[in-house]
């Protein structure tokens, strides 16, 4: 999930709009998948799992996140492809996957059902 929810963070945004149900929004969405998978990493650090120099980016991809600054428009779709804060967040998540081993691929969700609320 952690990987995958970095893929998403990564992705150019058409691919960030075809990877999510067309029901959701795509910009918090983006967020929370990350949010969600960032919980666990103090727990993969200490088994091991996730290096200490891509746990410390991932702190500060999550902070990123923590902070993002209050503009309406960047819950607009079309900011994922023009709003510096989405180039910055994508930039954070690439250099996680690096640091992680992986290389960028577009995210796999297939083992998610999503839930119109």
């Amino acid at each position: 999930m952690l990987v995958d929810a970095l893929q998403l963070v990564a992705a150019p945004a058409e691919e960030q709009v075809s990877s999510l149900p067309d029901f959701v929004c795509v910009t918090d969405e983006i967020a929370m998948t990350f949010g969600d998978a960032y919980l666990l990493v103090p727990q993969l650090e200490r088994a091991g799992l996730v290096p200490p120099d891509a746990a410390a980016l991932l702190k500060h991809l999550d902070d990123y996140f923590e902070a993002i600054p209050k503009d309406e428009s960047l819950a607009k779709v079309e900011s994922l492809d023009s709003h510096p804060f989405w180039a910055g967040a994508r930039t954070l998540a690439e250099k996680a996957l690096r640091l992680l081993g992986e290389e960028r691929r577009p995210p796999n969700f297939s083992g998610i059902k999503w839930v119109k609320s």
